[in-house]
């Protein structure tokens, strides 16, 4: 499924003494806290791009947004704040986060790679890139 790259949502400011609550209604469980507004928004921002990053992953539905008239507020403070997100920048860095992979191989080969100091994890990759055709800087395998 091929989903876009940009997003924007409502989020639901709630002012409280000393700080701000934040939820998305279009994205249940999604809450934080911040001290500030500035905060809240970034909070919010990332929040909402590692919700969509989570949705992508299981192939799920993107919810569409909510329009402010549908938005129901509770208390004559609360605010709705749009949230934007571009999410190639969030995939990249989901694609490229490290993951553990075991391997299994002869005591022997262990004892000698490990005396002679060599990276497991960088011959893995390598190997792994040479076996699929990709170069070493190649980043298509991860997208």
């Amino acid at each position: 499924m091929s989903y876009p790259n940009h997003f924007v949502y409502p989020v639901v400011a709630e002012v409280a003494e000393s700080n701000y609550s934040m939820y998305f209604p279009d994205f249940p469980g999604t809450a934080i806290t911040a001290e500030d507004i500035l905060t809240g928004i970034r909070e919010a921002k990332e929040m909402l791009a590692f919700r969509i990053l989570e949705l992508e992953e299981k192939d799920l539905p993107i919810p569409v947004p909510s329009t402010p008239d549908k938005i129901e507020l509770f208390d004559s403070t609360d605010r709705i704040i749009f949230v934007d997100v571009y999410m190639p920048p969030y995939r990249n860095e989901a694609a490229n986060k490290a993951v553990t992979k075991n391997c299994t191989l002869p005591r022997w080969l262990r004892d000698a790679a490990e005396d002679a100091g060599l990276n497991f994890s960088q011959i893995l990759q390598a190997s792994l890139k040479d076996a699929l055709g990709l170069e070493q800087n190649d980043k298509k395998a991860a997208n």
